[in-house]
């Protein structure tokens, strides 16, 4: 995942970048290595990332890339074991391990560290620890970029961040050093951050983690989700399909409406989530329910409560990184940079992008063929009340008890239906 620290006066970059066809039953190791878009020749390690991979083929692999890699530890030897050991699992994956050939062919470099990441937070989801918030980042202005990954990824229990540490690292970092002439203006392009979220998304599914939301919401219709990450961070509110390159004053100032209009909404999705707080300490005191069975709704409404102030801070700094943009349009350099966006939108570069993007999107859904979201989830907790249940059972006992429960509320209250 990535954001923009802006720089206003600085021209034609984006300085900072904060930032995420196997068969579904093969094991990683029975992964194709196809001589394609994906896999550029590196000869010297073929054995490495061919079906047939030893032990020690993976090693010596591992051993050239970190060759590559600068840790950066603060002088704290758990975080540069924490790291190292990352790496060495992140390698596992095929597809990370064709990356990581190029990568080592292009003679890139990078650095890699730990960091807090303010607004990020710890939360538990179906029984598993996650982080919420910016989970990594690639600062492309430096000199190699720098690969950020959230500290709370150190922490005891927490899944662990093999693909995102892909999608930065193998994504964001490697591409910087491979956009050549573009490099000003390639970071725009969708194709930039939608080759991060693939390789991230296979190195997922390839190590046998469970996908997130995103995936299977980008899989199901790749064009639409393209749209609505727009408002997820201030990197994705920037990003231009190549026909939006031409042209994209008209739509960043569309993007600033749309910001203001989902931050209105966010006091109203507290204000619901709190409510149905109200209804689930209605049925434990009112009809004496066992408070047990609401654990998991209870859950799920206190994550909710947790992001909001991230979700509300985040779109704060969209709008700002889209005005910031808007305005620097205005200027001689800015004038300069549409010029080179629209020039650039009809490049060789973005059309060899595209058949990449499309090779790994075909190789993803061959990973999860015949998966669902629900393949992943561990069975329901036996005696939890879902949330479709509680939707029912307040359907029921609203038009007795809604006054009473919203007692607080200001006079004419709606009865709430509303999910958190």
């Amino acid at each position: 995942m990535k954001t923009f620290r802006l720089f206003l006066f600085l021209a034609f970059a984006l300085l900072a970048v904060v930032a995420v066809a196997a068969r579904g039953a093969a094991a990683p190791e029975e992964e194709t290595a196809e001589g394609s878009a994906m896999f550029d020749g590196a000869t010297r390690y073929e054995a490495a990332v061919s079906p047939g991979a030893t032990a020690e083929d993976k090693a010596q692999l591992l051993a050239e890339f970190k060759k590559h890699v600068e840790v950066i530890d603060h002088g704290v030897p758990a975080e540069r074991t924490a790291l190292n050991s990352m790496l060495a699992r992140m390698m596992e994956s095929p597809s990370a391990r064709e990356i990581a050939a190029r990568f080592i062919k292009a003679d890139a470099k990078v650095q890699l560290a730990f960091e807090d990441m303010p607004g990020s937070t710890v939360v538990t989801e179906d029984g598993q620890k996650s982080v919420w918030g910016v989970r990594g980042r690639t600062e492309v202005d430096k000199v190699p970029p720098r690969v950020v990954m959230n500290k709370l990824y150190m922490q005891e229990g927490v899944v662990p961040a093999y693909g995102t540490l892909a999608h930065e690292m193998l994504g964001h970092a490697l591409e910087k050093q491979l956009a050549g002439d573009l490099t000003q203006v390639y970071i725009y392009n969708t194709d930039e951050e939608e080759n991060a979220r693939l390789i991230g998304w296979l190195v997922t599914a390839e190590l046998g983690q469970r996908p997130d939301s995103e995936t299977w919401a980008y899989m199901q219709n790749p064009d639409e989700n393209r749209d609505y990450i727009k408002l997820m961070s201030p990197y994705y509110s920037l990003t231009l399909t190549s026909d939006e390159m031409k042209d994209p004053a008209p739509l960043y100032r569309k993007r600033v409406a749309d910001a203001d209009k989902a931050l209105k909404s966010i006091a109203q999705r507290s204000q619901n989530r709190r409510d149905w707080a109200k209804i689930v300490d209605h049925f434990v005191t009112k009809h004496h329910m066992d408070p047990a069975a609401f654990q998991t709704i209870r859950e799920d409404i206190t994550n909710g409560l947790k992001y909001d102030p991230v979700a509300q801070a985040n779109l704060v700094n969209i709008k700002a990184a889209l005005q910031e943009r808007l305005t620097f349009f205005g200027t001689e350099q800015g004038k300069e940079l549409l010029k080179k966006l629209a020039e650039a939108a009809d490049s060789d570069y973005f059309r060899q992008k595209d058949a990449v993007i499309l090779e790994r999107r075909e190789r993803l859904a061959g990973r999860l063929a015949g998966k669902t979201p629900d393949s992943f989830r561990p069975p329901p907790t036996v005696g939890q009340i879902t949330m479709e249940q509680l939707k029912k059972m307040w359907e029921d006992d609203r038009k007795n008890c809604a006054a009473e429960v919203f007692q607080a509320e200001p006079a004419g209250a709606p009865a709430k239906e509303v999910s958190p």
